[in-house]
């Protein structure tokens, strides 16, 4: 089977680790201000934090906002990853839905229309591809979630340095992932206020929430390595993409708008069709397709929102690997040929 993700790890990760137990300093350290530094020369912003997850850097960097203002509703994509559903309402607040469009970034007209009535927005570049709205004046603070498009660049400016506060995952599947983390990016204020957070046994009462949240030396040496590799691995998915693009149909290699502007993260495709039927069918050749989102967020509220209600009907993404053999390629154009005739 030749699967939907697969991280690649070499003894450069098993000599990082093995450093990290022979230091006997496992828990949050050395390794992880160093991955904290690592990240800031990638993104142009004042301050960084380490965390244990990209789902609790977003519930922190709303709660961080909250200590200055009022957050109560926060705008996100209908059509993604329930993470930020749940960090949403981890952090007290509402989630306003916003769809997507045939590209599957934002509906522009529907995330206008929503703007006013948002107390902050999470704007995520999906699936690699970069979120065109970044670059927008927006009324409330922006958190911008790089975690699919990290290591992006838009306007000549790094994905994740457009938004007021930036959000990252290090999840071992994730293109700057190791095994488990995230990282909060923004204002020495809203970091100091993170790291206050994510440490209970400093003792400050004053803060409404604290938790647990601090990364270990041990998963931010596996993303310290990773981050050593993305720039080759970026290229291998290019090709991989453009390869795909010479195989598939025209109607199917076009039918997402934009795919290859960003860092080529994940190929979706739309079909025509049951999505379902056509997974099986690439499952029974050898290739371990998804569905791009299980469930679109739009499931769990009351709006009916088309865009998102669509892609979920007729998307889907193929695998794109880093380090595809020769053997994999061949059996990939043919269980292509055999699904996509």
């Amino acid at each position: 089977m030749i699967p939907h993700s697969r991280p690649s790890f070499d003894d450069r990760f098993i000599h990082a680790v093995g450093k990290v137990l022979r230091s006997a300093y496992t828990a949050e350290g050395e390794q992880s201000r160093q991955l904290e530094q690592q990240v800031l020369t990638q993104c142009n912003q004042p301050d960084a934090v380490a965390v244990d997850s990209g789902t609790s850097a977003l519930m922190l960097a709303i709660r961080a906002l909250q200590t200055q203002q009022t957050i109560q509703k926060v705008g996100i994509p209908a059509y993604a990853c329930a993470s930020l559903w749940f960090a949403v309402h981890a952090a007290g607040c509402m989630p306003v839905l916003m769809d997507c469009g045939e590209d599957l970034r934002l509906d522009v007209d529907h995330a206008w229309k929503l703007s006013p009535t948002l107390d902050a927005v999470i704007l995520v570049h999906p699936f690699g591809m970069v979120e065109p709205l970044i670059a927008e004046a927006w009324d409330c603070p922006v958190i911008e979630d790089i975690a699919q498009a990290a290591g992006a660049i838009f306007q000549n400016q790094a994905i994740g340095s457009f938004g007021d506060i930036s959000i990252t995952s290090f999840y071992a599947t994730k293109p700057w992932g190791g095994a488990y983390g995230g990282m909060v990016l923004g204002s020495h204020e809203i970091c100091d206020t993170v790291r206050m957070m994510s440490h209970p046994d400093d003792v400050n009462l004053s803060l409404p929430y604290v938790g647990h949240h601090q990364l270990s030396n041990m998963h931010a040496a596996l993303a310290l390595i990773r981050l050593q590799s993305v720039n080759s691995e970026e290229k291998s998915r290019q090709q991989l993409m453009q390869w795909l693009d010479m195989t598939l149909s025209k109607s199917l290699q076009q039918s997402i708008a934009h795919r290859k502007q960003g860092n080529a993260f994940r190929y979706i495709v739309r079909i025509d069709g049951d999505v379902d039927l056509c997974l099986q069918a690439l499952h029974a050749e050898g290739i371990d397709a998804a569905r791009p989102v299980q469930l679109p967020l739009s499931y769990a509220g009351e709006a009916v929102l088309c865009g998102a209600k669509k892609a979920w009907g007729n998307c889907v993404s193929l695998p794109v690997l880093s380090d595809m053999s020769t053997d994999e390629y061949v059996a990939y154009a043919q269980g292509l040929s055999v699904c996509f005739p």
